[in-house]
């Protein structure tokens, strides 16, 4: 069986980064440290060859150039100018016909990081007890008890009057003038008893804002990072010179698309 040819000097093209791969020179011999930096180390301890390293000249992982050719340290495995590169690779489609890679040894997962949320302002704490869904619920509730109690509860009452009665019993205030049968008292009783308990939880959560504030919420999933982002909100930088903006490109989820190509149309993307 013919043995495999393999060099005594291998090129490597790499990008220095503390902790993961980094050159130093120790009693005249070079020294790779960091977790790549040791792992080929070990591959040329143990496969007898010798380590050229090779670092880009932009200063890239990977950037394409958009006519088939890339730079970084796969523009230079693809020139035939590395024998390999390392450090922060991932596979995607447009890489992935142009220079082969190895078995993947481990797999990432995508986190983002935002900057910590403000506390919300104390004067918030009249509006942060319930939803603005849930305050237009209320306000079409007092609306629609201020015109049926004028009509069918109270005794000669004007539509403000009726208003301020209603408004007032949710303060625990008492209603005056109230015909007095059987099923307006269900009908009163029923309205007391959403007004107690609404002023109940009101007052409630007022008291535990104003404790202890809540904080401005931000976007905690790559979903809600994606709407923040395409409102204007929020701005979404990538890695630069990595692949990032294809993982996102190749997703099967839409807004995770949507949020790449926002960020690929405006270039969006930050240096170690």
């Amino acid at each position: 069986m013919k043995n495999l040819y393999f060099p005594r000097k291998v090129k490597v093209a790499a990008y220095e980064l503390e902790s993961a791969f980094t050159v130093k020179k120790v009693n005249d011999q070079i020294v790779l440290d960091g977790v790549d930096g040791k792992f080929i180390q070990c591959l040329a301890d143990k496969l007898n060859f010798e380590i050229e390293v090779l670092l880009p000249p932009d200063g890239l992982i990977s950037t394409s150039y958009g006519n088939g050719t890339f730079g970084g340290i796969v523009g230079m495995v693809q020139r035939g100018e590395a024998d390999m590169g390392i450090m922060g690779l991932t596979i995607s489609e447009r890489t992935a016909g142009i220079v082969d890679f190895s078995i993947p040894i481990n797999v990432l997962q995508y986190i983002f990081v935002t900057k910590e949320p403000k506390q919300m302002p104390k004067i918030s704490a009249f509006t942060y007890p319930f939803t603005w869904n849930l305050w237009i619920l209320y306000a079409f509730m007092v609306l629609a008890a201020m015109i049926l109690f004028q009509r069918i509860m109270f005794r000669k009452s004007t539509l403000l009057g009726s208003f301020l009665s209603v408004l007032g019993s949710i303060a625990s205030q008492a209603m005056e003038n109230v015909r007095e049968t059987t099923w307006r008292r269900v009908l009163f009783g029923l309205w007391l008893t959403i007004a107690v308990v609404m002023a109940f939880f009101y007052k409630n959560s007022v008291v535990s804002f104003m404790t202890m504030p809540g904080k401005v919420p931000v976007p905690r999933t790559f979903e809600e990072l994606s709407n923040a982002v395409l409102n204007g909100k929020y701005k979404c930088l990538t890695t630069k010179g990595a692949r990032d903006r294809d993982k996102m490109l190749e997703s099967v989820n839409e807004y995770m698309v949507k949020l790449g190509e926002i960020i690929e149309k405006n270039n969006w993307e930050y240096s170690y």
